[in-house]
């Protein structure tokens, strides 16, 4: 048997599991546990930073976890990686097996910590979620005045829009919500037809849109910085980018990105959940009960921002009826673009009925 070659496969791809299976089998010395010992500490570093197998973020660190404890006797380790996966209940509970106080209290303070930065970046969403849906209905308006006068851009014709646009953000958004996690280290509203006649939009189209902003280096150059301030300044060549134009297909995905980023999803929501049950559990209910209702507020104002503009949008569509048969038109047709079903669904993610029911009694 390739012993050799079979471990190499599976570090390779992180199936640490069978690595270790294989490498037990062949553990004979004390040599070549301290050995394997090493090579477990290393293994789990590939994990937790994502270098080896493709797992969920939450996943990685669980598993280093349980590679520390089980081939290095690295309780603190094993503790420090579940905290990075907010699994504050496990964490706490090994401290609690090793009889380890301070790592106890470890886990109490850090989901502590997590609490306080979330309530902080809710506040900071809920802002920019408002700001963004203000004006995705304002270039939504202009794209369909361009469908309606035959001046369609690709994009608008687009039937796969939405999926293009949860792809373009989805790491985005998955970054935004993570985000509350790495600070530490360092209702649904429905659109409602009307009773003008659809014009539905299905030709498709491609974009060759680039999104451009936040990854560009901004240099600056202080007026106090002498060198080379005399020397003749060269001209700045063109980069060839694309640059986002006011109203264009490419700002209504860049801004329904935006929105997007500033919702909380199934996998953040249940990491809050979890953080106000263990928080609730230790015996930090205020913490617990601010950090509930902070994550309601938020909800709260994201959907009272979609219903108004999903309200206002329904009546200047009236208004437009009204004005059409009073000009002798029979009537006046509603343009419908692909993004607008998932756009109107946007939403923050129910907290568990068992947490709600908690606070209804507190």
């Amino acid at each position: 048997k390739d012993v050799e070659g079979a471990r190499g496969a599976a570090r390779a791809c992180g199936d640490w599991r069978s690595f270790f299976t294989l490498s037990m089998e062949q553990t004979d010395s004390e040599d070549s546990k301290a050995q394997m010992a090493l090579a477990a500490a290393d293994i789990a570093e590939e994990l937790s930073s994502g270098l080896k197998g493709n797992f969920a973020k939450r996943d990685r660190y669980a598993f280093a976890a349980r590679i520390l404890l089980d081939y290095c006797d690295d309780v603190i380790g094993a503790v420090d990686m579940f905290i990075s996966a907010q699994m504050w209940s496990e964490s706490r509970r090994v401290g609690c097996l090793h009889s380890r106080q301070d790592l106890m209290k470890k886990s109490i303070d850090s989901a502590m910590s997590y609490a306080q930065v979330c309530l902080s970046e809710f506040e900071e969403q809920a802002v920019a979620f408002t700001k963004a849906n203000k004006r995705y209905a304002q270039v939504l308006q202009i794209r369909k005045e361009a469908v309606r006068e035959g001046d369609a851009l690709p994009g608008d014709l687009d039937h796969d829009a939405a999926d293009e646009t949860g792809s373009l953000f989805s790491m985005a958004s998955n970054a935004s919500n993570t985000s509350l996690a790495s600070n530490l280290s360092g209702s649904s509203v429905g659109s409602v037809a009307s009773t003008s006649s659809v014009i539905s939009v299905t030709r498709t189209a491609t974009s060759n849109f680039t999104l451009t902003g936040a990854e560009h280096d901004i240099k600056h150059k202080s007026k106090f910085n002498k060198l080379g301030r005399d020397k003749k300044k060269k001209k700045k060549k063109k980069s060839g980018k694309k640059k986002m134009k006011p109203g264009s297909p490419e700002e209504l995905k860049f801004v329904i990105g935006n929105m997007k980023e500033n919702c909380i999803f199934d996998d953040t929501r249940d990491v809050i959940a979890e953080t106000i049950e263990f928080l609730s559990q230790v015996g930090k209910i205020a913490f617990a009960r601010e950090l509930f209702d902070g994550y309601n507020q938020l909800k709260s104002e994201i959907a009272s921002s979609q219903k108004d503009r999903i309200e206002k949008a329904i009546t200047e569509q009236v208004e437009a009826e009204k004005l059409a048969r009073r000009e002798g038109q029979k009537e006046h047709d509603k343009i419908v673009l692909p993004v607008e079903a998932e756009v109107d669904a946007l939403c923050c993610a129910e907290l568990p009925v068992a947490i709600q029911d908690l606070f209804a009694f507190l």
